[in-house]
């Protein structure tokens, strides 16, 4: 069933190894039942309400989606159960790239620790050196705000001591591990899958994003810069002194209202109905922020001063026309090495590193 161009269920079938390509990069999403894991996904990479995920029912077996963003995505939903074959469970962490474990920072806490304790020993054991884990420490706005910090440190330190107690420290998937606070309810389940996604991409081609974000915001004078992916809302790439949550929530904030009003307003967004780049500009008190489009997938949104705007505009447009261009390109060129690289793989195998 496909749920849209870019966004398609595979038809679930009997074996973890069917479907398997070496095209896309596999992220195995897992947790206890009612952590909220499938609802991430959900709200994240299908765009649904966030109060419409009550309605979202258990995961009973493994779902695998597939999204097309700046490299093709495959998502691996795994039911909470925890009484995964060992043999099964070293077959999956093989065959990903990275794990994203959900936590209820409500739930008890000994039954999720120990449970990320032995993924962890499992694929230590398997030899999955390549994997990436990130613990999303979830559902935290159900904590007063002077509690979050607390909460999220002390099951931080929780799952150190665990790793220790189990003698893993010595792995060197530990050093991978990444922690997020997330909720579903503001901006940081798009920023925790954002780094999920970056840290999928290649060094070297997300030094290549990196440079020409940095060239165009650089030209043009910008506060922040950032690359997004159009359906996900997910920040793919930012101006090296731009890291901040506040900037990035206001342009997921933004991005999220053309992408509702696309329809009415008629401009192609998701669709890709076009070749042309469809720019508008939402003006604050004293910035613009502007949006430009730079495929069906892409986005560049950038912070300018009013006065920058108004005195330099037919010079940012141009800027920022080369930018669209020459990233195009290097798209284009990664594209075809990606397809080169999948031709050569015949069969399932297991995940290579990112380097």
């Amino acid at each position: 069933m496909t749920a849209s161009v870019a966004n398609q269920e595979i038809p679930k079938s009997n074996g973890i190894t069917d479907g398997i390509d070496g095209y896309h990069r596999r992220v195995l999403i897992t947790g206890l039942r009612r952590s909220g894991k499938t609802s991430c996904k959900r709200v994240v990479f299908n765009g649904t309400a966030p109060k419409d995920t009550f309605f979202v029912q258990t995961t009973q077996e493994l779902e695998k989606t597939r999204f097309n963003s700046i490299i093709p995505l495959e998502l691996w939903d795994l039911p909470g159960n925890e009484d995964v074959l060992d043999e099964d469970l070293q077959q999956y962490l093989q065959l990903v790239h990275a794990v994203v474990f959900v936590i209820d920072i409500n739930d008890h806490w000994f039954n999720p620790i120990a449970q990320f304790s032995d993924m962890l020993a499992a694929a230590t054991e398997a030899k999955a050196l390549h994997l990436v884990f990130h613990i999303f420490v979830h559902k935290m706005e159900t904590l007063a705000n002077e509690n979050k910090n607390a909460k999220f440190n002390d099951i931080q330190r929780r799952i150190n001591d665990e790793i220790d107690e189990q003698n893993l420290q010595s792995s060197p998937l530990v050093r991978s591990i990444a922690f997020h606070a997330t909720s579903i309810y503001d901006h940081s389940i798009y920023e925790a899958f954002s780094s999920v996604v970056t840290r999928l991409i290649p060094q070297e081609t997300l030094g290549q994003y990196e440079n020409l974000l940095n060239s165009v915001h650089l030209s043009c004078g910008s506060k922040y810069a950032f690359l997004f992916d159009l359906k996900a809302c997910l920040r793919l790439s930012a101006n090296q002194e731009t890291h901040e949550m506040p900037t990035f929530s206001l342009s997921v904030e933004y991005l999220k209202l053309l992408t509702s009003m696309s329809g009415a307003i008629g401009t192609g967004l998701r669709e890709g109905t076009t070749d042309d780049a469809y720019s508008c500009q939402l003006v604050l008190s004293e910035t613009i922020v502007a949006f430009w489009q730079i495929n069906k997938e892409l986005c560049l949104i950038m912070g300018l001063s009013s006065a920058n705007w108004r005195a330099q505009r037919a010079t940012i447009e141009y800027n920022v026309l080369m930018y669209r261009e020459t990233l195009l390109r290097v798209l284009e060129v990664i594209e075809k090495h990606r397809k080169s690289n999948a031709a050569a793989i015949k069969g399932p195998t297991t995940a290579r590193p990112v380097s």
